[in-house]
């Protein structure tokens, strides 16, 4: 789910420019407990903002998708629940899951990074309440930055959209291509341009 809300700074006054939180600070708010441990936090053009709280269908069908994509991931690749990305110092954003090149996470820890947009294949979120957020702003920032794969899980709408393709057309992202999964269908599993496996629908929603 990646429905947000902002926490909010004093409004500039007069000729006073606004403070941009890069990446590097971020981090550091995080990494000291400025930002509580317990608020799902991230990084969008500079600006900090709050996911809401996750509802029970968001539970289930995410910890379904989990499953579902775990036993199917080949070596190499690591599924990331909830875990911040890096694109560029001032985007750091959390989607629900990122399919992350890379065998062992415990890499990431040496030299300490998160991962970007070159370790990235697929970015999933999970939408119950946030399926026009997910379809709009957060698609905008993967498209833009080239995640080559973004699947968005409409939980209500029974339903999986597949985008890829991503380019920026007049300095804004967006996907060429975009497929719907149903019922009965089977969902590709893309990485790195290839189909490493195929997932059927029924194990990630009903």
């Amino acid at each position: 789910m990646s429905t947000t809300l902002p926490i909010t700074t004093s409004p500039a006054k007069g000729s006073d420019a606004p403070f941009e939180v890069t990446v590097e600070i971020f981090a550091r708010m995080v990494e000291s407990g400025l930002i509580p441990r317990d608020r799902r936090v991230y990084l969008r053009d500079g600006r900090l903002y709050e996911k809401m709280a996750k509802t029970r269908a968001h539970g289930y069908v995410g910890a379904a998708f989990d499953r579902a994509i775990q036993r199917r991931l080949p070596e190499g690749w690591s599924l990331w629940p909830e875990s911040t990305v890096e694109f560029d110092r001032a985007n750091a954003p959390l989607p629900d899951f990122t399919i992350v090149r890379g065998g062992n996470p415990l890499d990431f820890g040496s030299p300490d990074r998160y991962p970007g947009p070159a370790d990235v294949a697929v970015v999933i979120e999970v939408a119950v309440t946030s399926l026009q957020e997910d379809l709009t702003t957060a698609l905008e920032l993967y498209a833009r930055f080239g995640i080559p794969v973004y699947w968005v899980l409409d939980v209500t709408g029974g339903r999986v959209l597949v985008h890829s393709d991503p380019r920026v057309t007049g300095g804004r992202g967006e996907y060429a291509r975009v497929e719907t999964f149903r019922t009965g269908q089977s969902i590709p599993l893309v990485l790195d341009g290839q189909e490493a496996a195929r997932v059927p629908f029924e194990e990630v929603l009903r």
